[in-house]
């Protein structure tokens, strides 16, 4: 009922109604159903999970050319992380006087071999590790890449890293050239590797 007051007509006040309320929900649903297919939480998180394994295998180029001491990178499948070990006196063993770090992957991130070629050059058929090059050494029990204080590695490398082996394209792979330490980064689409940006 209206009520007149000071010359003007005063309603009752309303708020939002049952069927205003249920439209805003589902077109909220709707906007949902469109959008959320296209974000992928998990692409993200293999992309982190790459570029990481690329960083530490940089830092140890890095640290081997600024240190003027070789730098021991060695892959631990079981535990999926790194062993870095910066080499004081160049002999490509671990002394008890050099510096040994852990460097975990990744949350979720594994080392793992996929069904299908890899990139580019000797991995392009597919592979039988998750990791793999032709001077690949073994240090203290562990699959090991060496930078030099010149910059290059002891060999041609690369390793496969994935957080959910059941999805293809949550596949990264990390390709060392030996003459210069690079390493790139790759992704697999579904159909082919594709170099991704640093």
């Amino acid at each position: 009922m209206n009520t007149i007051e000071g010359g003007g007509i005063k309603g009752r006040r309303r708020g939002l109604t049952l069927i205003e309320m249920v439209m805003v929900v589902v077109i909220i649903g709707i906007m949902a159903k469109v959008a959320l297919p296209n974000f992928n939480i998990n692409r993200y998180r293999a992309d982190g999970a790459g570029r990481l394994a690329r960083v530490i295998l940089q830092e140890a180029e890095r640290n081997a050319i600024t240190r003027q001491s070789n730098v021991i990178v060695s892959l631990d499948v079981n535990y999926n992380r790194f062993r870095v070990v910066q080499d004081y006196n160049n002999n490509d063993t671990i002394n008890t006087t050099d510096l040994v770090t852990w460097r975990n992957m990744g949350e979720g991130a594994v080392f793992a071999k996929p069904a299908w070629t890899g990139a580019v050059g000797a991995d392009s058929v597919v592979p039988t590790a998750a990791y793999a090059g032709a001077g690949l050494r073994t240090v203290s029990g562990l699959p090991t890449i060496i930078f030099r204080r010149d910059g290059s590695a002891s060999t041609n490398f690369y390793v496969y890293i994935t957080t959910r082996a059941s999805v293809s394209t949550e596949y990264r792979e990390i390709i060392c050239a030996a003459s210069t330490g690079r390493c790139d980064l790759y992704k697999y689409n579904g159909k082919g590797w594709v170099r991704m940006t640093s």
